[in-house]
């Protein structure tokens, strides 16, 4: 085993064991902490065990592994996760503007309706900044 293979495994290991300690001191501790602890654990779990599964994948079927990263940069699948990429941002930017709407419908507070229509504007602003962007680097 790689010693980047063992630092992942390490990784979920403690995520795992702060996740524990958190539930173990759960009425000693304050609320905010203990989740704060639960939920960064299971974060580092998640993270450290994943790597560490497709590493071990690698170092034991590194052909498979090669063929896969080639498929993956390959540039007919790169075009096609971009414009799926593309997509789906635009369909949770209006996604997003019709909660804005649903919230002003079921008089949700102010600041729903304003955070909605503010990530809306600003997924607006950000793609018009890389229109212009890409336009001058090509």
């Amino acid at each position: 085993m790689r010693r980047k293979t063992k630092g992942y495994l390490a990784l979920g290991t403690a995520g795992l064991l702060l996740v524990i300690v958190s539930l173990v001191l759960e009425h000693r501790i304050p609320d905010t902490v203990g989740a704060t602890a639960t939920a960064i654990g299971m974060g580092l779990f998640a993270f450290g065990f994943s790597k560490f599964r497709t590493l071990r994948w690698e170092e034991k079927e590194p052909e498979i592994m090669r063929k896969a990263q080639i498929e993956a940069n390959d540039e007919r699948n790169v075009a096609i996760r971009r414009r799926a990429q593309a997509v789906s941002g635009e369909v949770l930017q209006w996604t997003i503007l019709v909660a804005a709407w649903v919230s002003i419908g079921l008089d949700a507070p102010l600041w729903v309706t304003v955070a909605a229509v503010g990530v809306f504007l600003a997924k607006s602003f950000l793609d018009l900044f890389l229109i212009f962007h890409y336009r001058k680097q090509m």
